[in-house]
């Protein structure tokens, strides 16, 4: 490795981001870390809290970073798995510092795993990919019921109060604000048992093809054994 590759291993990057947490707790401020050696990007409560362990953290390799269309601020990260974080810095140019600098990680780990995997029988091959873009489908199609929640949620809160006409107190908006705040809760955890039993096909995935291919091994040096001894 050239020098410039240990300057950016060596090169941690941390702060304060705004994170989208859900639709009932909305964007809270978290201290995120960029740690480019381990290929991560985690988060704490406060900067006080990085010495204890993560209140979570994903995996950079093969994450897609995307600036985001609503503001200049607001940028996302998804990770292989589908697990996204959606996150805001204080401007437009600490976004694009915070882009930059995950995307130079996320690009650094997927080669050097290609690298590796392509010289250990091509395990890498047998990622699910189809899980991915399930998973990213699924992490889309949340999204955009969140969006439509907060903006339902926005139409009602602005009607009025009093007065002859519909009010933002009426109990049939009532309910179904509350309804639809609790199905997406619902929804949240779905998808969260999903990117957890999907964690688990690669690793059960990767170690039958490891097993196949050891087996196949010891079958061929049998045959070939056994096949030498008639030949003699």
């Amino acid at each position: 490795m050239d020098s410039s590759g240990i300057e950016f291993l060596s090169q941690i990057q941390e702060g304060q981001l705004y994170k989208y947490t859900n639709v009932v707790k909305g964007w809270q401020h978290r201290w995120f870390i960029v740690d480019p050696r381990e290929g991560t990007l985690s988060y704490f409560l406060s900067e006080n809290d990085t010495k204890q362990q993560p209140r979570g953290f994903i995996f950079l390799e093969s994450a897609v970073v995307s600036p985001s269309d609503e503001d200049s601020n607001t940028f996302s990260v998804n990770s292989w798995n589908g697990e996204c974080y959606k996150l805001r810095a204080v401007d437009a140019r600490a976004r694009q510092d915070w882009v930059n600098r995950l995307r130079a990680a996320a690009e650094y780990h997927s080669q050097k795993n290609v690298q590796k995997y392509s010289r250990t029988n091509n395990v890498y091959d047998f990622c699910p990919s189809g899980v991915k873009r399930s998973l990213a489908n699924a992490r889309q199609y949340l999204s955009q019921a969140e969006n439509n929640f907060i903006d339902m949620a926005r139409v009602i809160e602005k009607l009025p109060s009093q007065g002859p006409r519909l009010r933002n107190t009426d109990p049939d908006l009532l309910i179904i604000k509350a309804t639809s705040q609790s199905m997406m809760c619902a929804l949240e955890n779905c998808y969260k048992i999903l990117q957890h039993s999907s964690i688990e096909q690669p690793i059960i995935r990767t170690y039958s093809f490891l097993n196949s291919k050891q087996s196949s091994s010891t079958t061929h040096s049998k045959r070939k054994s056994h096949t030498t001894i008639l030949n003699f």
